[in-house]
């Protein structure tokens, strides 16, 4: 992470818990990391649980804002995951009863240090897998998360 963040002497880290979700019925969970450092935004990793009819409606909802369709490739991560050099996202099947919801995992490089496209593309994938298993186990999700590393 560092190689991929600007170097700063020290960063702060924001954890927000939206939604928690508290059991198999409940069809909602939401947090947000927010890394800061030398007073500026430095990193956004979000999750939340969605019902997209088809992944690449999901794709590009998540990278609108971030990256151009075009720059964004795919990697082998949950039901989905594309990454650039700025963001990383991965669709990470949750529910296995009922409504097929899926956890969306993004993180997004808001200022990049001296890691190059590719070292900051491989950096936000790292980030994004690790986040999705994390959030799969705090959502309870009781579908394979096939998140492979």
């Amino acid at each position: 992470m560092r190689k991929v963040l600007p170097g700063k002497s020290a960063y702060s880290f924001d954890d927000q818990f939206t939604h928690r979700r508290t059991d198999d019925t409940d069809r909602t969970y939401e947090t947000s990391c927010f890394v800061n450092g030398g007073g500026r935004m430095l990193l956004v990793a979000t999750v939340e649980m969605v019902g997209y009819d088809k992944a690449e409606e999901w794709v590009q909802d998540v990278v609108a804002n971030a990256s151009a369709p075009s720059d964004v490739t795919s990697f082998r991560a949950g039901d989905r995951a594309v990454a650039s050099e700025r963001i990383a996202a991965v669709y990470v099947p949750c529910r296995d009863k009922g409504p097929r919801e899926r956890l969306s995992v993004v993180v997004e490089l808001k200022q990049r240090g001296g890691a190059t496209g590719a070292e900051a593309r491989e950096g936000l994938i790292s980030l994004a897998r690790n986040a999705a298993v994390f959030a799969h186990q705090q959502a309870k999700c009781d579908a394979p998360a096939r998140v492979a590393g």
